[in-house]
């Protein structure tokens, strides 16, 4: 398999080269569009902390009856370059965004098709159902009013007459951000987290959203009752997308957390459901010990939820799932990296007796 990426990586060289030049230029473009915004967000705070605080406000006006140039508009000449820089940052940021994606997606498709003639790749940008995304009970502040989901492209695989679809997902839950816009300071807070996550974010499109990664749900051969949610066993120290999923989970359909006889298990893994018998039938110690061997080799943040005759499968991946990843385009690594992501969730699935 190396061998074919290796010929992989050579035919796509020029889009791959292309893609390494463009993805410099966006890093460039995304520090001066939102290093910028933020520095002249952090000068507008701090210019109010100096009022409201009573500081010294000299340096904003002068006293001189016959004031330079310079003394009389020292404050635009501060500011313009810095409104410059930013409206350059910003079109550069869109304009080399789009020859990246497009490099981007067609090395991903070409490189599935090489890889796994069998799939059937989509990369376009399509909403995705708030129902599954509720029923999978892996967004706890998950609010059908203000979330949205959107797939960034999906790859499906069909065995005996059995589909199993994986997608490329950001959820934004917008239950917070929401709140937040309905304070002057929540406000404030709310632009200072987009223009930090648009600067140091792992991806642009990730700055709206909470959780990015791979998403997928499969209908179960035979139907339980309730549901039963294994999540990651660190989420309490979590201060995002997860951060609020074990007090919803205590106190919604009398979820409670189900202690299982198995410590390696429970050292990676916490389980929560209704009824602790269902818990038990799903999570047998074969099952218990597959998803272990699974986390100990992947060493991401696995999440499974059993709900109904349904099955959902998340992995946070924030560089994306079906994409070129953090590494140089050019590098083999982006190409493995890619490869080994499919592998991943498809063996997850093959290893748990879900596909």
């Amino acid at each position: 398999m190396d061998e074919k990426i290796k010929q992989l990586q050579q035919e796509l060289y020029d889009v791959l080269k292309k893609a390494a030049r463009n993805k410099r230029n966006i890093n460039v473009s995304r520090t001066l569009c939102y290093g910028g915004s933020l520095i002249y967000f952090l000068g507008l705070m701090a210019m109010q902390a100096l009022v409201y605080s009573g500081g010294d406000m000299s340096f904003f006006y002068t006293l001189n009856p016959d004031p330079t140039f310079f003394e009389q508009y020292k404050m635009l000449i501060i500011i313009a370059p810095l409104f410059v820089l930013i409206t350059i940052g910003s079109y550069g940021l869109s304009f080399f965004y789009s020859k990246y994606a497009m490099a981007e997606q067609n090395s991903v498709r070409r490189i599935i098709r090489a890889m796994f003639p069998d799939a059937k790749c989509i990369l376009s940008t399509n909403d995705l159902s708030k129902s599954s995304l509720l029923r999978s009970n892996f967004f706890g502040g998950l609010d059908s009013r203000y979330a949205s989901g959107y797939s960034f492209g999906s790859v499906t695989f069909e065995d005996n007459n059995r589909k199993t679809t994986f997608h490329d997902v950001v959820v934004n839950e917008g239950v917070a951000e929401n709140r937040l816009s309905h304070t002057a300071a929540g406000g404030l807070l709310l632009v200072f987290k987009i223009l930090y996550k648009g600067l140091f974010g792992k991806r642009i499109e990730n700055i709206a959203g909470g959780f990015r990664g791979m998403f997928t749900e499969a209908l179960l051969e035979k139907k339980i009752n309730g549901a039963v949610v294994v999540l990651p066993d660190h989420l309490e120290r979590h201060i995002d997308y997860l951060a609020k999923n074990i007090q919803v989970l205590k106190n919604v359909n009398g979820n409670k957390l189900v202690t299982l006889e198995d410590p390696e298990f429970e050292r990676y893994f916490a389980v929560y459901a209704g009824d602790e018998i269902t818990a038990r039938y799903i999570l047998t110690p074969a099952m218990m010990l597959r998803m272990t061997e699974l986390k100990r080799k992947y060493n991401r943040d696995i999440m499974l939820s059993f709900n109904g005759d349904r099955f959902y499968f998340a992995v946070a991946m924030p560089e994306g799932f079906l994409t070129l990843g953090n590494a140089s385009p050019t590098s083999g690594k982006a190409l493995n990296d890619l490869y080994d992501n499919i592998v991943a969730a498809l063996e997850i699935l093959n290893n748990l007796k879900i596909k």
